[in-house]
């Protein structure tokens, strides 16, 4: 999974400089990004969350993974 595009391309899309930044956004602590960073599988409960957050298609969501 290429999970450093999904989350580079949220950080982009809404002008985000910080992956701390970005954990506030979606309501996850840093921590998880991190893990997601480093290779960690993204749950569904995590696209979801990005779903909530962003409104965007889950189908968008897991074409960036």
């Amino acid at each position: 999974m290429k999970t450093h595009k999904l989350l580079d391309t949220l950080k982009a899309k809404f002008n985000l400089k910080t992956d701390a930044e970005l954990s506030w956004m979606l309501c996850v602590p840093p921590s998880s990004l991190s893990k997601m960073r480093s290779g960690m599988p993204v749950s569904a409960e995590r696209i979801l969350q990005i779903h909530d957050a962003t409104g965007w298609e889950i189908k968008r969501i897991k074409g960036l993974l």
